[in-house]
């Protein structure tokens, strides 16, 4: 995992931000025809295009936060960004069989235990 991480890193080439520019307009581009395409996820199995960005947007998400404290950089995430990544959390949670843990904490009833991830 962590080498896959490495390898996206040097993928970028030596203009990081072009280069997710590019990627960027070339994935609008595809999605432009509104199809609801079936990608390849690790594992071989597929998943809907629909199920699968709001997975890339909490990673994202998630990731940005970490790096900004690694790195000690004030740093918000747009709310809706954190409406759609807490909501997909809290669903990741339920389907666990956490969702009762998970909602009584963020009622101020009950504290998750410091090792809790829904990940």
């Amino acid at each position: 995992m962590v080498e896959r991480g490495r390898q996206a890193g040097n993928d970028l080439g030596a203009d990081p931000a072009a280069s997710v520019d590019a990627l960027v307009e070339s994935v609008l581009d595809q999605l432009a025809d509104g199809e609801d395409r079936l990608i390849q996820v690790i594992g071989g199995q597929g998943m809907r295009l629909y199920a699968y960005l709001p997975t890339r947007t909490f990673e994202l998400a998630v990731h940005s936060l970490n790096i900004a404290a690694a790195v000690n950089i004030p740093f918000s995430l747009p709310d809706q960004v954190l409406s759609e990544t807490t909501v997909l959390a809290a669903r990741i949670a339920v389907a666990n069989g956490d969702g009762a843990s998970v909602l009584t904490s963020l009622t101020g009833r009950t504290t998750l235990p410091p090792s809790f991830s829904v990940v």
